[in-house]
């Protein structure tokens, strides 16, 4: 069983820095590292609450306070998972020396504004932090082909969910309403979004907001 000290290596913000590590070394060039990491910082920076909670700084300092670990404790203080992973991305650099690498990468994307999606392009995985009830919803309730078009889909999924469904349709809202304001046009929602998310369009988004404000007017408000 993994300690709770593993799980902040294996499932917390320093495996996910060496996740992004990993994913640009198994793309054999195909991305770009620094890339990578200011899409990391990007993703971080999304969200207040991530802000608040766990500041970018924080990561790159936990990276150097791992890297020392790794160096006095040596491996074995590690769940397997973690080194592992390290030992793929790191391509023979000694682990250590390479967490403070990517520490450093961090700090120098954390001291620059946030890279604009013209620059650097939503990733796959972008896509599924920070829009995951959309990419959710197509899963659950488009993609199997179960109702005949997205309206009637849309339809399905909000008599499901009454009445216990406020919290769940906010979150979908909140996705909707974030993408058609990032991505108001629509060449650059097929380019950032839709490629990811096939479903998704200004018209299905603006039918889910449509549907759901409906509903919660109907059925949630006080008389």
């Amino acid at each position: 069983m993994i300690s709770h000290t593993g799980t902040l290596f294996a499932d917390g913000p320093v495996g996910r820095v060496v996740d992004t590590a990993l994913r640009a070394q198994r793309s054999q060039g195909a991305l770009d590292l620094e890339d990578e990491i200011r899409r990391f910082v990007r993703t971080m920076r999304a969200a207040d609450t991530s802000r608040w909670l766990f500041p970018v700084a924080s990561v790159a300092a936990l990276l150097d306070h791992t890297a020392d670990l790794l160096r006095s404790e040596g491996t074995a203080f590690f769940p397997p998972t973690f080194t592992e992973r390290l030992d793929e991305a790191r391509n023979a650099v000694p682990g250590d020396d390479y967490l403070r690498a990517l520490a450093g990468l961090i700090r120098v994307a954390e001291r620059q504004p946030d890279a604009g999606f013209a620059d650097l392009p939503l990733a796959d995985w972008e896509a599924t932090v920070r829009f995951p009830e959309l990419r959710g919803f197509g899963a659950n309730w488009i993609y199997d082909g179960e109702y005949p078009s997205l309206v009637d889909s849309i339809a399905a999924f909000v008599e499901a969910e009454h009445p216990f469904c406020g919290e769940t349709f906010s979150r979908l809202v909140a996705d909707a309403q974030a993408v058609l304001v990032l991505f108001p046009q629509s060449d650059a929602l097929s380019a950032h979004v839709t490629r990811w998310i096939p479903w998704v369009s200004q018209d299905a988004l603006r039918e889910i907001i449509r549907r759901i404000d409906g509903h919660m007017r109907t059925e949630h408000s006080v008389s």
